[in-house]
């Protein structure tokens, strides 16, 4: 049979005829916890390398990982708190939190994982613990996230403040929060991603992931400079609210510009044609703007590419040929993550 130590470990009142242990795992035994059939995958590798992180960081560390022994067999050296349990051990809530602390270990950093063990369980019992615990939990907001991580990071922040400044478009209309109000169009997970689309042309990516969004943008911001990228955001959302409205809207269902998809790909077209371009300023003319405003939204396949998200590479094709349309001079010249377009897309353009 296995055995795992738990170190400093003291014993509770039972809770539901289980015995409970609350103490420290060995991180010589972490690999001694089985993964039992109820629990979920484990997450991505760099989620993984997060939480290992997180137990050597200085805000303390996660919370206790819970486990079960099907079985009651446990011996105390009483004057150290260690109990060596034999038998088979099963993660119950904390396994991202586990795998973690398993990468930790495997770097020597011997991660002090806090635990807390109910003896006696049947699988059945495990089973309605994960569930109850799983079901009761409300999954953090990545806008929260990034609202947090904004008192971290200052270029972060100033995208923040620009949220709150009254003559900023979006003013007071970015959702920071858990949850999103009535009368905000976007939410600030929305807004950063259009943000950093925007100025991919030097080098900030197109990553979906908070970790990875606020890691990155401190890199672009001190190469553009944060006055010229805080321009920029008020350049791209001022094109939005003068040719089809942002402070005014009022049911944000039937704002296709202000949809994730349509943003994308908007971004994507100024990020990509340096006509677009003054060093790192964004220079939009009227005369472009104006031509810009009259993009069919409403044609029920942009309507569709704008608010699935799907297909940027279509929808963004339409906008540039939308906008060269017409012109015999000054056209935007094709680059060449365009010059290889599936010929759907050229299907779609011409419907167009």
């Amino acid at each position: 049979m296995d055995q795992i130590k738990i170190l400093y470990g003291a014993l509770e009142p039972s809770v539901e005829g289980h015995s409970v242990l609350r103490g420290v795992l060995d991180p010589a035994e972490l690999w001694g916890i089985a993964i039992p059939a109820y629990q979920r995958e484990t997450v991505r590798e760099g989620t993984i390398d997060d939480l290992s992180a997180a137990y050597k960081g200085k805000t303390g560390r996660p919370p206790d990982v819970e486990l079960a022994v099907r079985g009651t067999r446990y011996d105390l050296r009483e004057d150290s708190g260690t109990f060596t349990i034999t038998g088979d051990v099963f993660v119950v809530d904390g396994l991202q939190r586990l795998s973690g602390a398993r990468v930790a270990a495997n770097r020597d950093e011997a991660p002090r994982v806090g635990a807390t063990i109910y003896f006696g369980t049947t699988e059945a019992w495990e089973r309605e613990r994960f569930d109850v615990l799983n079901m009761c939990r409300t999954r953090l907001s990545p806008n929260l996230l990034l609202r947090n991580r904004a008192s971290q990071c200052p270029w972060l922040g100033s995208l923040y403040a620009l949220c709150l400044d009254p003559s900023f478009a979006l003013y007071e209309m970015v959702s920071w929060a858990q949850y999103m109000r009535r009368d905000q169009v976007m939410t600030a997970l929305t807004f950063v991603k259009t943000v950093m689309r925007l100025h991919a042309r030097f080098g900030s990516g197109r990553s979906a992931k908070v970790e990875e969004l606020w890691r990155a943008l401190p890199l672009v911001m001190a190469d553009v400079g944060q006055d010229a990228m805080i321009a920029n955001i008020r350049t791209f959302f001022d094109l939005l609210d003068s040719e089809w409205g942002v402070r005014e809207v009022l049911y944000k269902n039937r704002a296709i510009h202000l949809k994730t998809g349509f943003l994308s790909a908007l971004a994507d077209v100024f990020a990509e044609y340096p006509a677009f371009w003054s060093g790192t300023a964004l220079r939009i003319d009227r005369d472009v703007a104006r031509k810009i405003g009259k993009f069919p939204l409403n044609e029920p396949s942009v309507r569709a590419m704008a608010c699935s998200g799907s297909n940027l590479i279509f929808l963004t094709r339409n906008i540039v040929d939308h906008i060269n349309s017409g012109k015999r001079t000054r056209r935007l010249v094709a680059s060449d993550a365009y010059q290889a377009v599936p010929p759907a897309a050229e299907a779609v353009s011409r419907r167009l």
